[in-house]
């Protein structure tokens, strides 16, 4: 059931846990070529490289690196689809084990970088996926497995902006009644990124469009919950929707090197507010709401990325429980240079249409709408997005069914 009552903003916290983990970070012109060097620090003789097809086959990118290798890369495995599906970690953790890889090389973007950690944890663990997941079990709160093994270093090398290029978690795509995996090592954290200006430049823009704009619309949503935040996580937000106001409307520019590493650093910084105790992905029950239901669409229905159930789903949550939030909401206006009032009785409204015209502008009119989803299809998505453990690790969405799922179908309608 729904709760109409208004979810309360507290007041600026200044109590907070930061944790800082090592990390390296090559940007620009040829920053690849630390790479060696960084494997050879770590001792790494035998990297295996992980990617998807189309990089290992339209680019020279994995051939590049093979070059800067040499006799330190032992295998390439090219076969890590969208969504990280399971059998295709299997597959990739298998061949790492038959050739000794003491080494990840992900080579990618969101799909490939986190699949590549879950390849490691695979490696390392030696047990079936399912045993190593998350666990869900109705009433009760989410269960993470710890997966004290060893795992090997990973490197990350990226084709596109996205968050995941430093994160410890990871979900990947499975077959069945359980349409997702979650996985939390943090072993499984990077030893370096590398944000090289030729690696970035491989991807066409369509895709880094789509792969950006997931970083583009947490920029946006995070400054719904920017000024209760502790200094350090205010900073993080601040900075990351400055980046990508400014990078994301240059990307149609192939030449403009800096804005996919701008979008980059957006996308790291987006990780620091995570690390420095901010949870972005559950900030605010709005941007809960709106990306585990994304999550869930991407998982149940091919050909529909993040990014299409991100720019659907925040119009239709805005517009269903902006009345939760009305301070959360009124600054996300804000963040688009739109003055509304918190005590306006139209302002879920009046901000769904603001935050749609603008998705509109940047070329995301009507997501959803080639996806065919059955609306019938709506109870389905909200029971997968009730076990999406970043958005709701406390049960918290749970107090809202009614709401997101009205939500839901309102943005199949509008696809």
């Amino acid at each position: 059931m729904s709760n109409a009552a208004t979810v309360s903003t507290n007041p600026i916290s200044h109590d907070f846990a930061s944790r800082t983990y090592p990390l390296k970070v090559f940007a620009g012109k040829n920053a690849l070529e630390a790479l060696p060097n960084e494997l050879k620090n770590l001792g790494v003789n035998r990297a295996l490289i992980v990617c998807g097809r189309s990089v290992h086959d339209r680019s020279p990118l994995t051939q590049r690196i093979g070059a800067l290798l040499g006799e330190r890369l032992v295998a390439v495995f090219a076969d890590l689809s969208e969504g990280a599906p399971s059998h295709r970690i299997e597959d990739a953790a298998k061949l790492g084990l038959e050739v000794q890889a003491d080494a990840i090389i992900a080579v990618g973007a969101g799909s490939v970088l986190k699949g590549a950690r879950v390849v490691a944890m695979l490696m390392g663990e030696g047990r079936p996926l399912v045993d190593m997941a998350t666990t869900h079990v109705d009433g009760h709160a989410p269960v993470t497995k710890k997966l004290l093994a060893p795992k090997v270093p990973i490197f990350n090398v990226l084709t596109s902006p996205t968050s995941a290029q430093n994160r410890g978690g990871s979900a990947v795509r499975h077959e069945g009644e359980v349409h997702h995996l979650e996985f939390f090592d943090p072993k499984t954290r990077p030893a370096a990124i590398f944000w090289d200006s030729a690696a970035l430049a491989t991807a066409p823009v369509s895709l880094v469009r789509s792969t950006s704009f997931e970083t583009y619309w947490w920029a946006l949503m995070c400054m719904g919950a920017v000024k209760n935040s502790n200094p350090l996580v205010q900073a993080s937000r601040y900075q990351a929707w400055k980046l990508a106001k400014s990078a994301y409307p240059r990307l149609h520019d192939v030449t403009d090197d800096a804005a996919r590493i701008e979008l980059c650093a957006a996308s790291l910084l987006q990780n620091r507010d995570e690390e420095d105790g901010g949870r972005p992905l559950s900030c605010h029950i709005l941007t809960r709401a709106a990306y585990a239901v994304a999550v869930a669409m991407f998982n149940r229905h091919p050909g529909i990325t993040q990014s299409h159930g991100y720019a659907a789903m925040a119009p239709a949550v805005i517009r269903r429980m902006g009345h939760l939030c009305p301070e959360v909401t009124a600054d996300i206006a804000s963040a688009l240079g739109v003055n509304v009032h918190s005590d306006d009785p139209q302002l879920p409204e009046h901000v769904a249409t603001v935050v749609q015209a603008h998705f509109d502008a940047l070329g995301w009119s009507s997501p959803l709408r080639n996806a065919s989803i059955p609306v019938d299809q709506a109870p389905t998505l909200m029971k997968f997005a009730l076990k999406n453990f970043n958005a709701n690790h406390d049960s918290k969405l749970n107090e809202h069914t009614m709401l997101i799922q009205a939500a839901i179908e309102d943005a199949i309608a509008q696809g």
